[in-house]
């Protein structure tokens, strides 16, 4: 998609070197009314800014808000205060129709459960983004198919999901949030259902896309080893995010056994 097809998303402001940041947010807050009426405050005047090609990864206990971020900086959320940046273009004021064609455009989702059409073959699940987002099928086809052999998946393109190992079904996911080229690559607990073995060889594909691609990539996880690969771990707790180091001591992460409920 060129930017001539989206001429109300041009609301941008520049990062480090002159252009947009990948994602920014400023001053977000986000609660929620409870059944008493009374507020539950999640996020609390975070600012966050992510570079070009950077990895950013973060952790915190269980129920701190993590996912609630994620989801707002991909715009499947709104906050109920702050400002939120894609590519530099604002989310404020967007309608639903909008915040949906930029989140299909310019944000890629890996998920902790693949989400794939089971009734689609790997390559029609990749096409899916760039079939909404209006370009042509046999494009799309070509693309998909670059993009499956690029994570491995090669003599897997007509395979359905009941037919792939679940590291095949992440690969799919990957390849689907790549679809449209985008600015940022979002992943919450990425490789949180898969096994030791199966989790090391997503988190090696993710951070090779990051490289080969200047992409940058938000990484939600429990995972400490997943973790100590960003270029910046950030801990949320208490509403609030502080650089933080790993260490075995964290009290955030967690065993295969001890998954995060979003």
């Amino acid at each position: 998609m060129t930017e001539a097809r989206s001429p109300k998303l041009h609301t941008e402001r520049e990062g480090t070197g002159g252009t947009p940041r990948p994602v920014e947010a400023l001053a977000l807050s986000r609660s929620y009314t409870l059944g008493d009426g009374s507020e539950l405050a999640i996020l609390q005047g975070v600012d966050l800014a992510i570079e070009s090609g950077e990895a950013v990864a973060i952790v915190g206990a269980s129920g701190s808000g993590k996912s609630t971020l994620l989801h707002l900086l991909g715009a499947l959320d709104q906050p109920t205060s702050g400002e939120i940046r894609v590519g530099g273009r604002s989310l404020t004021g967007r309608s639903s129709q909008e915040l949906a064609r930029l989140r299909n455009r310019f944000v890629g989702f890996v998920f902790q459960f693949h989400h794939l059409l089971r009734e689609f073959t790997s390559v029609e699940n990749v096409m899916l983004p760039g079939l909404i987002d209006g370009r042509p099928r046999g494009e799309m086809r070509e693309r998909a198919r670059e993009l499956l052999e690029a994570v491995g998946l090669g003599e897997r393109l007509e395979h359905r999901p009941g037919q792939l190992s679940g590291g095949e079904q992440q690969r799919v996911a990957v390849a689907r949030a790549l679809a449209n080229d985008p600015v940022v690559l979002l992943a919450d607990e990425p490789s949180g259902n898969l096994d030791t073995r199966t989790s090391e060889a997503l988190h090696d594909l993710l951070f090779q896309i990051r490289e080969q691609r200047n992409l940058s990539l938000v990484l939600v996880t429990h995972n400490r080893e997943l973790a100590s690969r960003a270029d910046r771990t950030l801990l949320l707790r208490e509403g609030s995010l502080e650089p933080t180091e790993i260490s075995r001591e964290d009290t955030w992460s967690a065993t295969t056994a001890d998954r995060e409920t979003p």
